[in-house]
């Protein structure tokens, strides 16, 4: 594979959960610089804006949670963290655009932000809870960037779910992530 190509893969649906994992562990994103935040859930996830106020109610840039989806820009490196509501009272704290918001205030995300050029920016994503189950099927048939080690140790617990679809086979696609270097880009659809 070369570097820019990405992997495509044909699942059996009984393997969308061991999916959820590598979506917690993250994945990089392509987006441009000064997009907002609201904007890459939109554009680049394909959140709508029923789902975006609806179900992401926890979000975390650079590991601060954050509620200004529409002023707050991307950079290029960012660090972001989504999920659904947090259980308990520090769950309800540290989600978005609620009363007691105040009482994270020391640990928020405060910086400047400026319009971007609408350069390419790579950034990381994690998406956590039942948002990753919801979303993630949508997601990760959009594509991901993904780190080598944990799509190959994913693709070889569910070899048996991998189905070729006129494609290489398991044996195939094992030996090219084990034989590749640096992250994969891929592109996962469930049958």
């Amino acid at each position: 594979m070369k570097k820019d190509d990405v992997m495509l893969l044909t699942m059996r649906r009984g393997a969308r959960t061991g999916f959820n994992t590598l979506l917690q562990r993250g994945f990089y994103l392509a987006g441009r610089s000064g997009m907002t935040v609201r904007t890459f859930l939109r554009e680049v996830l394909g959140y709508d804006d029923a789902r975006i106020e609806g179900e992401v109610r926890t979000v975390f840039l650079n590991s601060s949670p954050m509620d200004g989806l529409d002023t707050t820009r991307l950079r290029d490196g960012d660090r972001l963290a989504l999920g659904s509501a947090m259980p308990g009272l520090v769950g309800i704290c540290m989600g978005r655009d609620n009363p007691y918001k105040s009482f994270r205030s020391s640990i928020g995300l405060a910086r400047e932000d400026e319009d971007g050029a609408g350069e390419s920016i790579r950034v990381f994503v994690k998406i956590f809870s039942v948002l990753a189950v919801d979303t993630g099927e949508g997601v990760l048939a959009r594509g991901i960037e993904v780190d080598r080690a944990p799509l190959l140790a994913l693709i070889d617990r569910e070899r048996a779910n991998l189905l070729p679809e006129g494609g290489p086979g398991p044996s195939e696609i094992l030996a090219a992530l084990r034989n590749g270097e640096g992250p994969v880009r891929v592109r996962v659809r469930f049958a």
